[in-house]
């Protein structure tokens, strides 16, 4: 089953009223959810943080960094914070050191980025490549599979989920039902959605229904599958 990680964030940043939207909708069927170290000052985010945790949920801190020092700076507030999983930064040894015995899972992203939202470059071969040689000192990868600039993301999705090993979570743009439909076919192990329920793109409503919807939405679709 394909995890839905439920993101308190807008236009890759952390909306300003996260926590009230995260305590309107704690009971939405996910132990997953998360926040980017974007659009709140780090004290916030902790307080955030806190309130997942005490909740009993499973937390994932994505990070935008790119440098060295900043990913190190990432990785050390998700340790001080007991904080569950480190996603979609630049990889580093440095930080998967930093975090070999921390308790803190490393899903680093791959391929070549650019801009804000995230774009991902390259042949699929080169990123699948990339995405190899990450997976041999971490956790896990992200995939920016619906940002790719630069061929059809349902072949880089099926060459990905085929040959780099899960855990993959597939983050950014998952917008549509036709989008949802490949996500159950390439099944990852994961998925970020955020700004597609603050926009309401799948016109269901209130952001712990959204979640609601998308999940019975992927658990019929794999009932489906299986028969």
């Amino acid at each position: 089953m394909t995890q839905l990680i439920a993101m308190l964030t807008h236009d890759d940043k952390t909306v300003e009223n996260a926590r009230a939207v995260f305590n309107s909708a704690v009971e939405a069927p996910t132990e997953h959810w998360g926040f980017k170290d974007t659009g709140l000052p780090q004290k916030e985010l902790a307080l955030l943080a806190r309130d997942m945790k005490q909740a009993g949920k499973t937390v994932h801190f994505e990070s935008l960094e790119e440098e060295e020092s900043a990913c190190l700076a990432a990785a050390q507030f998700a340790v001080s914070e007991n904080l569950d999983y480190l996603i979609g930064m630049a990889y580093h040894p440095s930080v998967a050191d930093l975090l070999s015995t921390s308790g803190v899972r490393y899903l680093p992203t791959c391929g070549a980025r650019s801009g804000v939202p995230r774009m991902l470059h390259g042949t699929i071969s080169e990123i699948v490549a990339d995405a190899q040689l990450v997976r041999s000192s971490t956790d896990g990868v992200t995939l920016s599979l619906y940002r790719w600039t630069d061929g059809d993301p349902s072949e880089l999705g099926e060459a990905f989920i085929r040959e780099v090993p899960s855990p993959v979570i597939v983050t950014g743009s998952i917008n549509s039902t036709k989008r949802l439909d490949e996500i159950a076919r390439l099944a990852p192990w994961g998925i970020t959605v955020g700004s597609a329920i603050f926009d309401d793109a799948f016109g269901v409503g209130s952001f712990d229904s959204t979640l609601k919807w998308m999940r019975e939405y992927l658990d019929a679709r794999d009932a489906s599958d299986v028969r």
